[in-house]
């Protein structure tokens, strides 16, 4: 068992998650927030060179996709080639993409305050078990796990911190993959083991307080896994810190306010227990053959924690338990963080006070509007596209309607004229206005031969009061009398009018 104890008069703890290899990032939070701790939950960057002969080609491309050490331009050009060039790309490149993890090994950077994190679902197990056999140590990184507790002194409070790292895979939780004794990864990927989870439990009893305030850092969130609520029952937490859910804002509760009766939370964690049994039921004669004293042990703290269901409402057994179930429920707080690369969360303990204030840089919605404005705009171009169809096709149509008049219009003065002197009949209107036509326009018009002198004027011929003539062609003795039942149409002719006449 490792144990520390720092003593503060007033502190402020910033607890952040996924740095995911940009570990210079906690030194430019410390000092924003000002912060005299950090908590990390996992994913903290635990690669190296080395590590990539042992990563994964799934795992490798997630933690790529998601590191905001790398630039966005080169984030793409590496996700787009083929896996061998990928790790060539990798191994080969003069900057650290992977992880600022061996500038910190080195001394070359460090951090400028204490950091205490677990380990998160993307690591390296191999480089995590050099630092659990004291070959690797960096100044100010204080890793929490099974074997290791710390606690702080702060403002008033004795603040105990535990920690339990990896994902929590069911499947998983009786394999060890690449690790050694209670520690389990490979392929760059690292999970929760029934026997850290005993070994846990075996370290809180051992260095059991009650007047400390104790802390739960896991890397999964409690809220999502039945089997790490169980366990913050059994440890008597009063405050989980978790992240794993990569959501843009802070997100904090106590199962009261989500639940609405201790029962519901109860079918919760029994969810748990019997996913649980269905593995160690299979599992169970195999594992108890190959474990030692010490590990059985350890599996024994395991089940109990398994076994952890807060009697229901009616139960009237076991009150003590019931007791303080009821004031878990109530009382013991879950933290889920946000990325680092998008908020955090400060702790501010002083005078037995512990205090928090949550900074989220949140989510987007401009998108909205800017779909709306985008819609509103296709829509007004769409509008004014067809409109200009419209007016061309009008436009064409008129044009089309002109050429069709114009032809008709020469082809019927033609027509007409060729008529006007052949036909006898006709009477010669001139002037739309009230201008006067004179009698030679009207020979030079009809043809000097086939006009006779006897031209006479009638006047009030028509309503415009156009002066109007008749004359007598050489074919008829006596003048022709105009009136109006003599008119067959009319035909217009520039500014003036051709009047066809019935025939006597």
């Amino acid at each position: 068992m490792n144990s520390s104890l720092h003593t503060v008069e007033g502190a402020r703890i910033l607890c952040t998650a996924d740095v995911r290899g940009n570990i210079s990032e906690l030194n430019k939070l410390a000092k924003e927030h000002g912060a005299d701790y950090i908590i990390h939950t996992g994913d903290f960057g635990f690669y190296d060179r080395s590590s990539l002969d042992r990563i994964g080609e799934r795992p490798l491309k997630h933690w790529i996709q998601y590191s905001t050490l790398i630039p966005s331009q080169t984030r793409s050009h590496i996700l787009s080639c083929s896996p061998d060039t990928m790790y060539r790309t990798l191994e080969q490149s003069p900057e650290t993409l992977l992880s600022e993890f061996p500038s910190f090994l080195s001394g070359e950077k460090r951090l400028d305050v204490p950091v205490y994190t677990v380990w998160g679902a993307c690591e390296d197990v191999a480089i995590l078990e050099k630092f659990r056999s004291n070959e690797y140590q960096i100044e100010n990184l204080h890793i929490l796990d099974e074997a290791t507790t710390h606690l702080l002194d702060v403002g008033g409070v004795s603040l105990r911190l535990f920690g339990l790292g990896g994902a929590v895979v069911q499947h998983k939780l009786f394999d060890n993959g690449e690790g050694a004794e209670t520690i389990a990864g490979g392929m760059g990927v690292m999970w929760t083991t029934t026997l850290q989870i005993g070994e846990l439990v075996e370290l809180a009893n051992t260095v059991y307080d009650p007047t400390e305030t104790r802390v739960l850092v896991t890397h999964a969130s409690p809220g999502r896994e039945g089997l790490l609520a169980q366990l913050a029952l059994t440890l008597q937490v009063d405050f989980t810190i978790s992240a794993g859910l990569h959501f843009r804002y802070n997100i904090a509760y106590n199962e009261f306010a989500c639940q609405p009766d201790i029962d519901h939370f109860r079918d919760r964690l029994i969810q748990s227990q019997q996913q649980f049994m269905q593995v160690w039921e299979t599992v169970k004669e195999q594992v108890e053959e190959s474990v030692d004293e010490h590990q059985y042990q350890l599996l024994r703290n395991a089940l109990k924690v398994v076994n952890r269901i807060p009697p229901s409402s009616v139960e009237t057994e076991d009150v003590d338990n019931k007791e303080r179930d009821e004031l878990a429920f109530k009382n013991m707080w879950n933290f889920n963080l946000p990325d680092a690369a998008f908020g955090s969360l400060v702790l501010s303990i002083n005078q037995g006070i512990v205090a928090s204030e949550m900074k989220s840089y949140g989510l987007n919605f401009s998108f909205r509007r800017n779909q709306q404005l985008q819609q509103q705009q296709q829509q007004q171009q769409q509008q004014q596209q067809q409109q200009q169809q419209q007016q061309q096709q009008q436009q064409q149509q008129q044009q089309q309607q002109q050429q069709q008049q114009e032809s008709h219009y020469n082809t019927d003065t033609i027509k007409k004229r060729q008529s006007a002197q052949r036909n006898p009949f006709t009477a010669y209107v001139g002037g739309l206005s009230n201008t006067t036509v004179n009698e030679e326009d009207i020979r030079e018009y009809f043809g000097r031969e086939n006009v006779n002198n006897g031209i006479c004027t009638i006047h009030n011929f028509t309503h415009t009061h156009t002066d109007c003539f008749f004359y007598r062609l050489p074919l008829l003795n006596s003048p022709l009398i105009l009136r109006p039942s003599y008119l067959k149409r009319i035909v217009m002719l520039n500014s003036s009018i051709k009047l066809h006449l019935n025939k006597l």
